[in-house]
C-alpha cells in the first residue's frame, strides 16, 4: 500500500460514515487524535483505512454512546488497556460521581429546609467547609487521637476513635449532611475540648473500658430489645462514673447523676453537641455487635444517659436544637 494508490482492503471514510452511522466530520476528528490511523491516502488524497478500521470506529461509537472520555478509549483501542479494565475503570468513576452526587443532593436538601435566610447561611458556611466528606472523615480521626489522653493503651484508642467516628452518611439526607458538617465544625474550632485526662479521672485505661463495655451491653439490648441487658448496661455505666469520684453506686448517687445529665443543657458543651450530631448520622439503632464499629458509640452513649436521666430518648433529635439532655462524655468531673 502506497500514497496515491486506493488499495485493496482499504475503506473510504465515506463508506465508514454509512456503515457507522458517524458524520464524516466525526470520523475525521477520530482520525486527526490518532484514534483512527489511516492506512494511505488515495490518488485524490481522500483518507483510506484497513479493513479493521470499521469494527474500531464502531467500538469508538458504543464507548462515547456511555460518555467514556476519549483518553480512555484511546487506552483501549491502542491496546494499553482491555475492555474489562476500561469497564471496571469507568463503574468506579461513576460510583465516585454518585456519592459527589448524592452528598450535594443532601446538602441542597439542607439548605432548602432552612426555618430563615440567617440559618441558610448559617448551614451554607457549615457544609461548605467540609469539602470532600472522606476528608472530613480523617480530621474527625485526627481530632480524636488529639483529644483522648496520652498513654491509653492502643486497643482503647482505636476502640473509641473508630466508635466515635460515624463514617459519611452512605444515603445522604438533609439531615445527616448538616450533622456531619456540624460534627467537622465543633472538632475544628479552637476552644475544642480534650476527653477524660489521667488527671481527671485516675486509671484512665479502666475509665474508658468500662465506658465501652457498657456501651457494648446497650448496643446489645438496643439490637435485641432485651430489657436485662439494658438494666446491666446502665449498671456498668454507673459504675464507671462512681469509680472517677471514689462514690459507690447507691441511690443516692443514681439521683445526683440524674440530676447532673437532666441539667446538662448548656448550649456551649462540645460533646453534648457531638453525641447529639453523632447520633444524627448513624441512626438510632448501632450498625453491628461491638464498640469497635463505626459509629457504634454515638447511640448507646445516648440512650444510657437518658435511660439514667429519665428521659425519652428522641428519634432524631433537630441539628440546631441545644436543649438535649444527654451528658457528654467529657464532662464526668463538673461535681469536683
Amino acid at each position: 500500500m502506497t500514497p496515491g494508490t486506493q488499495g485493496e482492503g482499504t475503506v473510504g471514510i465515506g463508506e465508514l460514515a454509512a456503515r457507522t452511522g458517524l458524520s464524516v466530520k466525526t470520523i475525521r476528528y477520530y482520525s486527526d487524535i490518532g484514534l483512527l490511523p489511516e492506512s494511505a491516502r488515495s490518488g485524490g488524497g481522500h483518507r483510506r483505512y484497513a479493513a479493521d478500521a470499521l469494527p474500531r470506529l464502531r467500538l469508538i461509537r458504543h464507548l462515547r454512546a456511555l460518555d467514556t472520555p476519549i483518553a480512555t478509549i484511546a487506552a483501549v483501542v491502542t491496546g494499553e488497556h482491555s475492555l474489562a479494565d476500561l469497564v471496571t475503570g469507568e463503574l468506579d468513576t461513576v460510583r465516585s460521581q454518585m456519592r459527589r452526587l448524592a452528598w450535594r443532593r443532601g446538602a441542597l436538601r439542607a439548605l432548602n429546609g432552612c426555618p430563615g435566610p440567617e440559618e441558610r447561611l448559617r448551614r451554607l458556611a457549615l457544609i461548605a467547609d467540609v469539602g470532600r466528606p472522606d476528608e472530613a472523615h480523617d480530621r474527625l480521626v485526627r481530632y480524636w487521637h488529639w483529644a483522648l489522653p496520652a498513654g491509653l493503651p492502643h486497643r482503647l484508642i482505636q476502640a473509641v476513635v473508630e466508635g466515635a467516628v460515624p463514617e459519611p452518611p452512605a444515603t445522604p439526607t438533609g439531615a445527616t449532611v448538616l450533622a456531619y458538617a456540624e460534627l467537622h465544625a465543633l472538632t475544628g474550632e479552637a476552644d475544642r475540648r480534650r476527653q477524660p485526662q489521667n488527671h481527671q479521672v485516675g486509671d484512665v485505661a479502666s475509665f474508658y473500658a468500662g465506658l465501652l463495655d457498657a456501651c457494648t451491653l446497650a448496643g446489645e439490648a438496643l439490637a435485641s430489645g432485651c430489657r436485662a441487658r439494658r438494666a446491666e448496661a446502665l449498671d456498668r455505666f454507673v459504675r464507671t462514673y462512681a469509680r472517677v469520684t471514689g462514690d459507690e453506686d447507691t441511690p443516692a448517687f443514681r439521683a445526683h447523676l440524674r440530676t447532673r445529665f437532666r441539667d446538662a443543657t448548656h448550649p456551649g458543651s462540645f460533646p453534648l453537641h457531638y453525641w447529639r450530631h453523632a447520633l444524627t448520622v448513624t441512626g438510632k439503632t448501632p450498625p453491628g455487635p461491638g464498640p469497635t464499629d463505626h459509629g457504634h458509640l454515638a447511640a448507646p452513649l445516648a440512650v444510657l444517659y437518658h435511660q439514667l436521666a429519665g428521659l425519652p430518648l428522641a428519634e432524631e433529635p433537630p441539628p440546631t436544637v441545644s436543649t438535649d439532655h444527654h451528658q457528654p462524655l467529657d464532662e464526668t468531673n463538673s461535681r469536683r
